[in-house]
């Protein structure tokens, strides 16, 4: 390839990461537990499902149905276990482009910019799990450092 084809079209890298995983299990907890020292839970409605979605989909303003949970019976500490619910899943994808300049055989540059959640997609952290807060179901936030970052770089190699 000749030289100014060389610099425009030769030398050039691209890098893509797609990163899925599952929510991160969480334990719903309730307050006013009698007569327990323990964790206190709320209890699970006969035949419901405690991660069920609530009418109309998962969304921020609701992650599962906050009806399908009742206060603990007296003297007890509630009827749901531990970790029975499941907060957002992640979806990212990171990408990067690098262009290397040839000054001689040993001499070269190379210019890289790379892109963490290029898309700039929202992870959101689990939902508010007390049953007695306001925000019950609720994700009030996304995980720290989640959003898009963006790095340039200039790297001489001999």
């Amino acid at each position: 390839m000749n030289r100014a084809l060389d610099i425009l079209a030769g030398g050039w890298l691209v890098n893509g990461v797609l990163t899925f995983h599952t929510g991160q299990p969480f334990t719903v907890r309730s307050n006013g537990c009698q007569g327990v020292w323990a964790n206190c839970f709320p209890d699970l409605i006969q035949g419901k499902d405690p991660n069920a979605a609530p009418a109309g989909g998962r969304r921020p303003e609701q992650w599962f149905d906050v009806t399908n949970f009742a206060p603990p019976a007296s003297l007890t500490q509630g009827n749901l276990g531990l970790q029975t619910n499941y907060g957002p899943s992640t979806r990212n994808v990171d990408f990067s482009i690098a262009k290397y300049f040839k000054f001689t055989e040993r001499w070269k540059l190379q210019f890289r910019g790379e892109a963490f959640n290029i898309a700039n997609t929202p992870q959101f952290s689990v939902p508010n799990r007390n049953r007695q807060d306001p925000n019950f179901g609720k994700v009030t936030s996304t995980q720290a450092g989640s959003e898009r970052h963006v790095q340039f770089a200039l790297r001489l190699e001999f």
